[in-house]
């Protein structure tokens, strides 16, 4: 049965297996956008006689014998930042976007996977908002109650794999845009070491610190998508030559060890299911060792500066006034960029290596991962009737993402994973982060707390 299926590797083996057919699979997940996409806002551009079309020929070269691995033939969907043939991205604009013309490096190795891209998916504006509001495309819903807001930017990435509309899909995180929607939506959100998957042929929010990663439904499709989509880009100057993923699930020799935020006293939020999730960890046996983030605000200021000053830059044409069809919410976030001083964003971009070596070494000397709250411990209602201007727009975004901007910052790899329900019977979750290129083990270990949350 098609509703059964809920991971990618129970997905493959019923096709391999003979008992689903990849074009059947496909029209199931393609029914239920076009029953829910005008209600939930989630699909901007749907791909559906292209999707019918690599379904046949996927199908055919499983006849032959020819398998591209995990990935052959499992539907996804795609934030609408990625340059593909035939298909500019609309990046939550209305403005013309500049953008290569070369196919984006993430789309041709999902293709290459054998992944079927079913459509691109909504999201804030230029990725610079955190409620999946869009004056252009209308607002994403959260599939779980559409009253609340979905988290961004990748909102829409967060929003379909939770309304079943494909097995995963794929964001781009730059200050938690992966992570708290895929918190607020009850699904698996990565955010990968910085150079680990290339961004060539991607509107970028910030070339210095976006991220692009996979949304699923559980850590072990986190593991799959990343290895399809990881790996050196030679357009991307960023890219590591040694980025290659190769996921295996493992077990561990010995428990491993997990720090924790000993003082929240300066979160400013409530983090009572966080502390439940540290006594679920706690009691399945896995060790806990207290960790103070001393420079979060450091961290925090510096991120802001370099985001501001990037996206700023890279849509100048919209703060010059040279192109209107930018939302005026939108111009107004990203006009506080051109205050940056060129001194203040060199001072921020010089003290990064220095400030990871230093959290390296201090907060994650003694731990394999850091688990953290993502943001709020629910996904807040949307009003769409209150006034909000670019300073209230930048605090709300700012509380949201208190837990999650340094992570970028530092370059450091996070996975978000659900943990249960909060008083309004929405999703809770946690975020372990890792050391650079540590995501077989942060992964690994998700994959531990997976059985513990879920019990």
């Amino acid at each position: 049965m098609i509703e059964d299926l809920s991971t990618i590797r129970q997905y493959g083996m019923q096709i391999r297996e003979g008992k689903l057919r990849i074009k059947d699979a496909v029209q199931h997940y393609q029914k239920k956008i076009n029953e829910r996409n005008t209600e939930l806002n989630i699909v901007v551009k749907s791909f559906e006689d292209e999707a019918q079309d690599k379904a046949e020929a996927l199908e055919e070269e499983l006849r032959q014998g020819k398998d591209r691995g995990p990935m052959h033939g499992v539907p996804i969907a795609v934030k609408d930042i990625f340059a593909m043939t035939g298909c500019v991205p609309a990046a939550g604009s209305g403005a013309e976007i500049r953008c290569s013309d070369e196919e984006a490096a993430v789309i041709r190795k999902l293709k290459a996977s054998g992944a079927i891209i079913l459509g691109t998916l909504n999201l804030d504006e230029f990725a610079a908002g955190g409620t999946g509001a869009n004056f252009w495309f209308g607002r994403c819903k959260n599939p779980l109650d559409p009253r609340r807001i979905t988290g961004g930017s990748s909102s829409g990435s967060a929003a379909a794999v939770s309304a079943g509309f494909c097995l995963a899909s794929i964001g781009s995180d730059a200050g938690g845009s992966i992570r708290i929607p895929a918190a607020f939506c009850g699904v698996y959100g990565l955010k990968p070491t910085y150079g680990r998957v290339g961004r060539s042929g991607a509107v970028p929010r910030t070339w210095s610190m976006d991220c692009i990663g996979p949304l699923a439904s559980s850590v072990d499709d986190l593991g799959i998508v990343l290895a399809a989509i990881s790996g050196f880009d030679a357009d991307d100057p960023t890219s590591r030559r040694d980025s290659d993923f190769i996921w295996t699930q493992q077990d561990h020799d010995n428990p491993p060890r997990i720090g924790f935020l000993s003082d929240k006293s300066g979160s400013h939020m409530p983090l009572a299911h966080y502390e439940r999730a540290l006594t679920s960890i706690e009691q399945s046996g896995l060790l806990l060792i207290p960790k103070s983030l001393d420079k979060l605000d450091l961290y925090t200021e510096y991120h802001q500066r370099v985001v501001k000053s990037e996206a700023a830059t890279y849509h100048r044409a919209a703060l010059r006034g040279q192109d209107s069809t930018v939302a005026p919410e939108t111009v107004a976030a990203l006009r506080s960029g051109m205050q940056v001083s060129a001194m203040d964003y060199l001072e921020a971009q010089t003290q990064r290596e220095l400030l990871l070596q230093e959290f390296s070494g201090h907060v994650m000397d003694d731990v394999e991962v850091l688990v953290l709250p993502v943001s709020y411990e629910e996904a807040p209602i949307y009003h769409e009737d209150k006034f909000r201007d670019a300073e209230m727009i930048n605090q709300e975004f700012a509380r949201a993402s208190i837990f999650t901007r340094f992570v970028n910052f530092l370059g450091l790899p996070a996975v978000s994973l659900p943990t249960g329900v909060g008083p309004s019977g929405l999703p809770t979750a946690v975020q372990l982060i890792a050391k650079p290129f540590e995501e077989a083990t942060m992964l690994n270990i998700a994959a531990e707390m997976e059985s513990v949350f879920s019990r």
